[in-house]
């Protein structure tokens, strides 16, 4: 399970200046750092099964590396974990990962590796078997710059990652910037903790719709999608 908060920025400055200022780092215990560039495309059939049933396919590709295989469902609601006023801009959902040296996507290599996986095999196989045996096509990408802090927050640990670069779909391109807090183990409240101390002393504000789903917005616009 993902859990995760979005933070969006208005300047590259105010998002990178978060890393060293002292308000920051005083109640950090940071664990490590690195910079990658992520290339990564998302899959769907002709007919869009996967996005009727707010599923996401992503091959994502970090620039000399590997390939990591991802599908993720549609977004479940904390209305029962955190009250509306702490989690604005939070989601959870399932995710599965495969780490392989597969340039294409394969369903049935995709659901096989993931039984070992955390995630409900069952909720996966609901979401992919309507698309086996259909033609999967790329139908957007993202590529950005990310920037990862691993840190412990208040006894949880957490990776802090900076993203800059762009969403592209249907010859339309948005901007990305951004800066996700997604929970590895401990309170799930520490991050939005830690995203509110982040707001209260920079120009950012909570953002609740995923890359993908802008991606999707600018399918939606182009005139003959």
């Amino acid at each position: 399970m993902e859990t995760e908060l979005k933070l969006s920025f208005p300047d590259t400055e105010s998002m990178y200046s978060v890393l060293s200022a002292p308000w920051f780092l005083d109640v950090l215990e940071i664990k490590g750092e690195k910079t990658e560039d992520y290339e990564n495309r998302y899959l769907d059939t002709k007919d869009r099964i996967l996005e009727s049933s707010r599923t996401s396919m992503r091959i994502r590709h970090i620039v000399g590396e590997d390939y990591i295989h991802t599908v993720k469902t549609s977004p479940v609601s904390l209305a029962n974990v955190l009250p509306e006023s702490v989690r604005s801009g939070m989601t959870s959902r399932c995710e599965w990962n495969v780490s392989t040296d597969r340039k294409d996507f394969d369903v049935d290599y995709f659901l096989h590796e993931a039984k070992a996986l955390e995630d409900p095999y069952e909720v996966l196989a609901a979401a992919l078997v309507p698309v086996l045996g259909h033609e999967l096509i790329s139908v957007c990408k993202t590529a950005f710059r990310r920037h990862t802090v691993t840190a412990v927050f208040e006894g949880s640990t957490m990776e802090i990652c900076l993203d800059n670069g762009e969403c592209i779909a249907s010859g339309k391109s948005l901007p990305i910037l951004e800066m996700e807090i997604e929970l590895i183990s401990g309170d799930i409240e520490a991050v939005q903790k830690l995203g509110k101390l982040i707001m209260e002393h920079t120009g950012c504000s909570p953002l609740s719709i995923s890359k993908y789903a802008r991606c999707l917005m600018l399918m939606k616009e182009a005139p003959n999608d």
